[in-house]
């Protein structure tokens, strides 16, 4: 089963603001992403209920609802997921200033997955290609990735030549090097035939 057409765009979303060279981007993609959950559990819960009573639920009502089946009370994705939501509410409502950290904001993005594809069997293998890898690559940088893989592959990202054989910049030209971190974004999603491949090359799982 696919996602509904405007839970993709969203995960999209979340993506090329996280992977952007952006300020405060870890923010900006923890915020989209809570609320992507939200939205994928309500939509779920929509579709065996009516809307008006959907929408009194609240967020831990969404996530134990029959329909979607989490497990917010013993450790694990569920109550990692209730706690990033909390941290978000934090974050808008007290904390206008907070943040956090890039590892923290990957894995709830990883979390968000699994919650899309417990509301919608199947969604995950319906994602478009470009969206696989980038998760991928996010699935490396949360703390299910592999230390030693992290480094290998920032630096097949680095020493990759992304630029071919181009001429020589003119003198009025910045160079911009999209393998260096903080520019994954001009290429995780627009080359990840690329990108797979030196996921590959690395010995990265797949997602």
């Amino acid at each position: 089963m696919s996602a509904p057409r405007h839970i993709v765009d969203s995960v999209e979303s979340v993506l090329s603001i996280y992977f952007s060279n952006c300020r405060l981007k870890e923010r900006a993609a923890f915020i989209l992403c809570d609320e992507l959950v939200e939205v994928a559990c309500r939509d779920r819960v929509k579709q065996t209920m009516p809307r008006a009573a959907a929408a009194q639920l609240t967020f831990p009502d969404l996530l134990t609802h029959p329909t979607v089946g989490i497990n917010i009370i013993t450790p694990g994705m569920g109550r990692s997921v209730l706690d990033c939501h909390r941290a978000r509410n934090d974050m808008q409502h007290n904390n206008p200033a907070a943040t956090v950290d890039g590892q923290y904001c990957a894995d709830a993005i990883v979390d968000a997955t699994e919650v899309i594809e417990l509301c919608f069997p199947g969604a995950k293998a319906a994602l478009p290609d470009k969206l696989k890898v980038s998760l991928r690559v996010m699935r490396l940088l949360s703390h299910h990735g592999d230390a030693r893989q992290q480094t290998q592959f920032g630096d097949a990202m680095q020493n990759h030549a992304w630029r071919g054989n181009h001429d020589r910049a003119k003198q009025d030209e910045v160079i911009v090097a999209p393998g260096a971190r903080a520019n994954w974004g001009i290429v995780i999603l627009s080359e990840y035939v690329r990108v797979e491949a030196l996921l590959d090359q690395v010995g990265v799982p797949p997602f």
